[in-house]
């Protein structure tokens, strides 16, 4: 049996700005960590050539089929899709398996993207990078399933750790952000993770896309000034001022609304309005 386990995250500043369509004319920069919360890829291999998956949470089994005739459906087209973009064609059956619930916002998708390329490249006996990782994840994501995602997900959660990731044209650089362990136990003992719902962001982020391809005028300010603020929760970092990091969370998340009016809802506002007070 093989065990592979990539952990979920949570993003500071700078979303948006990962998005192929933004940073390859504009450049970005995300400020993101990876948490103790993870995904689970669980390996039996088999003596035949078939593939048997369960996956509680998205409620899905596929019975034991041939690799050669393997067909996405709905709850395994994550796997199947990265078994045919690597090739691999040896049987296994595979659990996956989530410490978060679907939908919530911490990168889940791409971090189980992450683990399964990197366990299916591990069972074939390939060497490969962090970056290549994240890259052919992002890749069968994005170009084969068609999700609109930019690519922060997936380079955090490969990566792993406390990081500023900048994204150009022909280079994504991941840097490690460093502060004192002083800072960094006061920033733990301050940060509260809240569970709101689950919900579905893709027609909010195809909207995004859309706009930054007709560079709207209101999109791209609200990304050059998600860009430069990023910039500067990095510099509050190295410098542990972390109430200055805490009012530019703010400032952050009131560009982040102005992408779509669907990024809030009264639900979450009032939340957010309550933990101000």
């Amino acid at each position: 049996m093989l065990l592979g386990l990539s952990p979920v995250r949570i993003s500071f500043a700078g979303g948006g700005t990962d998005m192929p369509e933004y940073y390859e004319k504009h450049g970005g920069i995300v400020i993101t960590s990876t948490i103790n919360h993870f995904t689970y890829v669980i390996v039996n291999e088999r003596k035949d050539n078939k593939l048997q998956i369960f996956s509680p949470d998205f409620e899905a089994h596929s019975i034991a089929e041939k690799m050669n005739k393997l067909c996405a459906k709905k709850g395994t087209e994550l796997p199947v899709s990265i078994i045919k973009f690597l090739n691999y064609k040896k049987g296994m059956n595979l659990i996956l398996s989530s410490e978060v619930p679907q939908r919530s916002g911490l990168g889940s998708s791409s971090s189980l993207a992450v683990n399964l390329i990197n366990v299916i490249s591990y069972l074939k006996g390939s060497k490969i990078t962090k970056s290549e990782i994240a890259d052919s994840s992002h890749h069968v994501a994005r170009n084969i399933l068609n999700w609109p995602l930019g690519k922060q997900d997936e380079y955090i959660a490969s990566f792993g750790g406390f990081k500023k990731i900048e994204f150009k044209k022909n280079k994504i650089s991941v840097l490690n952000i460093k502060t004192s362990q002083k800072t960094l136990k006061e920033l733990e003992k301050n940060l509260l993770l809240f569970f709101v719902g689950s919900r579905t962001t893709s027609s909010i982020l195809t909207n995004h896309i859309s706009k930054i391809k007709n560079n709207d005028p209101k999109t791209m300010e609200s990304l050059s000034n998600v860009t430069e603020l990023a910039h500067d929760v990095y510099d509050n970092l190295r410098k542990s001022n972390l109430t200055g990091f805490g009012e530019l969370l703010h400032k952050g998340w009131e560009s982040k609304k102005k992408f779509s009016n669907n990024v809030s809802n009264p639900k979450i506002d009032k939340i957010y309005k309550s933990a101000l007070k």
